[in-house]
């Protein structure tokens, strides 16, 4: 089992903030409300192993190092839509790390309504598709169109911004920060990492 960066909050978070220009490890401390020292520094060494950050150590005293992102026009669309949405960082998280939650986005190029969703996806409950479909709707990533029909027929689609971003989140979920399960793996996405 692996954390990816989609799914780590902190990681999320110093990538936002590494988006806008290079800081200091001190700067985001104070940017990052919440994060401890030491995960900060485990969280940027595993995000510059990866190679979506790197930095700079400058001669002099005091010594100065900077973090960077290494393809920040990769990475600024999602940071973009991280800080529009009117919900923590820890609420998306929480969504995109669930089980289905890409698996669907993949299905909806085209218009589907749940029952066809459910043909396409063997193992997902009705429950479980319900969810994900309202969370990723509430995210601005799926549309859901009643259809004026009888009976009533609702089909669901991607938006242009879900279009726009999942090949992206796709990536950031394949970016495995880490491998093995640790004690923050142990607890709930919103809570962990």
């Amino acid at each position: 089992m692996g954390r990816s960066l989609l799914t780590c909050k902190w990681a999320l978070q110093i990538v936002m903030h590494l988006a806008d220009s290079p800081r200091r490890p001190s700067e985001l401390l104070r940017l990052v409300k919440g994060i401890e020292e030491r995960v900060l520094f485990d969280r940027l060494k595993r995000l510059t192993a990866v190679g979506v950050v790197n930095k700079i150590e400058k001669d002099g005293y005091p010594k100065e190092t900077f973090y960077y992102l290494v393809n920040p026009e990769e990475l600024k669309p999602i940071c973009a839509w991280l800080r529009s949405m009117p919900i923590p960082v820890e609420k998306v998280v929480a969504v995109m790390s669930c089980r289905w939650t890409l698996e669907i986005m993949d299905e909806l190029d085209r218009e589907l309504s749940p029952k066809m969703l459910k043909e396409t996806l063997p193992g997902l409950t009705d429950k479980v598709l319900h969810a994900r479909l309202r969370e990723l709707e509430d995210l601005g990533l799926v549309q859901r169109t009643v259809l004026p029909t009888k009976p009533v027929r609702v089909i669901y689609r991607l938006t242009e911004r879900g279009i726009e971003l999942r090949p992206l989140l796709k990536r950031m979920k394949e970016l495995i920060l880490y491998r093995g399960r640790t004690r923050s793996q142990a607890s709930s996405p919103v809570h962990g990492s």
